[in-house]
């Protein structure tokens, strides 16, 4: 059972943040705290689900021209209520040379393009000559996404001989692997020529943020199915089964992601920083909800409770950076019990808490695993569906970062001793300690970490030392005669302007930078791909790997895009096998 996202019963309408029950930065915002985030409501892919199920977009495949080798081209009408998107799609025979998830690839599976509009002939035809050459490519006009992907080894020759034979492929080995084809690349905000996400008007339906990429990322698992059972066609004309939905629910898109997603969380911080505070404020609201103990809204988090139980205690994954499954679903049962506890009231007979959900969170803080934490905190959300819809549109930033020359340096000095005072304790001045650097591989193009007595004199440092700075600026502003005014300062020193931005531009944005020395060997890299990948864009079923790896499935469960055209799929995240599983007889 869980909220239904249609229903204004309790849905949070009038609903209010509650500051005094919002997490201080210094609390949430370290490096394993943030690596517990789970996807939840705010997240793109979720977010981008509802919205399209809510309004009931039509998708429609308007042409399959692929012969049995599965070379050809597949196109999409997307019909979203307010405007038309075309998806072309140009799938090859897959290679085994220059085949990689990574950035240095030239051979793929599959490239496809999302485009405003329904483009011509040329359109398709320039976009199907342009993709391959990749970052020399430039995309046609309202080009949105160009992506990439790689059928997958272990699982789409299996699918396709099943649906060829008349039969079902295997649930459980389905869920061995998860996808039919993997994400190697989901590039727009003006790559390649597409177009700038922040030139989108304000009623596009893709303005939020990555929510052009959840669609690509969305048809690319309609894609991939589209393709399986056409190919299996092809090879069994008459006698193949299409793919069971229930079964293609079953799987997502594989995604793997690495070093580059953490200079993302401080390359973008006023976007991560939205992100985050949109959460902490929903949070917030429904700790402070005054609920009597048989309100509804309590059974519904009981019940999702066990959900997400039943959910991790499934996932048997070994990882490194992040506690197993089973741990996962055993403290979040503690938790359950808890809520439980808390509703029937305390043994002596006194009433359950006016404000309940705030009691179980005050008192399995620290008692269970900061995942189980973050997942119940993740479902609190559910509690306040249309003030999470509100705070949706606080994603939508400016992100510059630029530096104000006519604030007081005394000013400045205010905001490096007050929101930035975290950036000064860190000890520098042990150099055995600051031993990472961070750099671009000249062999692949991609951003690698490793021991700075092992790179190059002169390599480009990549990473933004935020404690240096801030305590290089401190020092600054510590010196006799220093100037009255910013500009002054930097006309001095302009090479404190990074760090002037971004304490002047920061400053009220607490949930913005994590706190973090990036070139300290303690980094864990892993746990800020995490908040990125799963927290921020809505990746579930999340493995680690080396502790600077990531990888995890888009779309697990999403509804078919004949269900999305019916708005069917409300609870589609996190569902059990019994509540995902209906294969026809």
């Amino acid at each position: 059972m869980a909220l239904a996202a249609e229903s204004n019963a309790g849905s949070g309408v009038g609903v209010t943040s509650s500051p005094d029950l919002m997490r201080s930065p210094d609390q949430l915002m370290r490096p394993r705290r943030l690596g517990a985030l789970p996807s939840n409501r705010i997240s793109a892919a979720r977010s981008f689900v509802d919205l399209m199920r809510r309004e009931r977009w039509k998708i429609e495949l308007v042409e399959i021209d692929v012969d049995a080798r599965a070379n050809g081209r597949i196109v999409y009408r997307i019909d979203t209520g307010r405007n038309v998107l075309t998806l072309a799609a140009f799938s090859r025979e897959p290679r085994f040379v220059n085949r990689t998830s990574r950035i240095i690839g030239s051979s793929w599976d599959m490239e496809g393009a999302l485009i405003e509009g329904e483009p011509d002939q040329g359109m398709l035809e320039h976009t199907r000559e342009e993709m391959p050459k990749l970052y020399a490519g430039r995309a046609c006009p309202g080009t949105l996404v160009w992506f990439r992907s790689n059928q997958s080894t272990r699982l789409f020759e299996y699918v396709r001989s099943c649906l060829a034979r008349g039969e079902q492929p295997d649930v459980e080995r389905l869920r061995e692997t998860g996808y039919l084809m993997r994400n190697t690349g989901l590039d727009g905000n003006g790559t390649f020529g597409t177009r700038s996400f922040r030139s989108l008007e304000d009623d596009h339906p893709l303005r939020l943020p990555y929510h052009a990429q959840m669609l690509s990322a969305y048809m690319m698992r309609e894609f991939a199915c589209d393709l399986v059972e056409h190919l299996a066609r092809l090879d069994a004309p008459g006698l193949a089964r299409p793919l069971d939905p229930a079964l293609k629910r079953e799987l997502g898109i594989g995604n793997g992601s690495a070093l580059g997603l953490v200079l993302f969380a401080f390359n973008r911080p006023t976007l991560v920083g939205a992100w985050i505070r949109a959460f902490e404020t929903a949070r917030s609201a429904a700790l402070a909800l005054e609920l009597a103990p048989d309100d509804p809204r309590l059974d519904a988090l009981d019940a999702l409770l066990e959900r997400a139980a039943d959910y991790r205690n499934r996932d048997l994954s070994a990882y490194t950076a992040f506690p197993r499954g089973p741990e996962i679903a055993l403290d979040l049962r503690r938790v359950r019990q808890t809520l439980r506890a808390v509703r029937a009231g305390d043994r002596d007979g006194r009433t359950a808490a006016d404000r309940p959900c705030a009691r179980v969170a005050e008192l399995i803080a620290g008692e269970v695993t900061p995942e189980a934490e973050e997942i119940f905190s993740s479902l609190l959300l559910e509690l306040v569906p249309e003030l999470c819809d509100e705070l949706l549109e606080t994603l939508v930033v400016d992100e510059q970062v630029q530096a104000d020359p006519f604030m007081s340096c005394a000013r400045l000095q205010e905001l490096v001793t007050g929101p930035f005072a975290w950036a000064l304790g860190f000890p520098l001045d042990e150099p055995e300690q600051r031993t990472r650097s961070w750099y671009k591989s000249r062999a692949s193009e991609e951003p690698r970490s490793g021991p700075r007595d092992e790179i190059p004199e002169g390599t480009f440092e990549l990473s933004i030392d935020h404690p240096g700075q801030v305590q290089r600026l401190y020092a600054a502003l510590q010196e006799p005669g220093r100037p009255a005014t910013v500009g002054e300062l930097l006309a001095e020193r302009p090479e404190l302007e990074s760090a002037v931005a971004h304490v002047q531009v920061l400053a009220t944005e607490p949930y913005a930078i994590p706190r973090v020395d990036l070139r300290s060997q303690e980094c864990v890299p892993v746990h800020l791909i995490h908040v990125l990948n799963a927290f921020c864009f809505g990746l579930d079923n999340t493995v680690d790997h080396l502790n600077r790896y990531l990888r995890g499935l888009i779309m697990e469960g999403a509804p078919t895009r004949a269900e999305v055209a019916r708005g069917e799929g409300a609870d589609w995240w996190w569902q059990t096998p019994a509540d995902r599983i209906r294969v026809s007889a």
